[in-house]
């Protein structure tokens, strides 16, 4: 067995896993980088829903996917990595790629939730200022004929 390995019985806790991870490999610098840059182009997009669209589905994409990059990095991991995180049950690629791509995700909704809202109330307006004109434009005609 490998010196850094450890017994995955030797991990109790979530937060203890996390601990083990070291976080500044270059592979994953540069994935954290990925998904902050993921967040930054969805807020400058927020007012072209096409291109959050074709964000969105390239994200669940990588969701979809997550399970044979387990495999494959599980099996090349020696390529990129110092040590060895790609276990069967795939938490650490549930942890460092799926739930990033999944906030970003939420992330896009939100903004669609709220552009959303922000048209209904905009289009309420709109209904209630041309019903404001129609009772207006109707007294002024009933006015005329008097």
């Amino acid at each position: 067995m490998h010196e850094s390995f450890i017994e995955t019985t030797n991990i109790t806790s979530y937060w203890q896993f996390l601990r083990m991870i070291n976080w500044y490999e270059p592979w994953l610098i540069a994935l954290g980088g990925f998904h902050v840059i993921c967040l930054l182009i969805i807020i400058l997009t927020r007012g072209h829903v096409n291109i959050q669209v074709l964000i969105f589905l390239a994200l669940l994409s990588c969701i979809y996917c997550a399970e044979y990059i387990n495999e494959l990095a599980a099996k090349k991991w020696q390529l990129f990595a110092e040590d060895q995180h790609f276990d069967s049950q795939g938490m650490f690629i549930s942890t460092v790629l799926s739930l990033p791509v999944i906030i970003n995700c939420c992330v896009i909704v939100s903004i669609w939730l709220y552009e959303s809202i922000y048209l209904i109330r905009l289009y309420i307006k709109t209904i209630k200022k041309r019903r404001q004109e129609q009772v207006n434009s109707t007294d002024s005609n009933k006015k005329k004929k008097e």
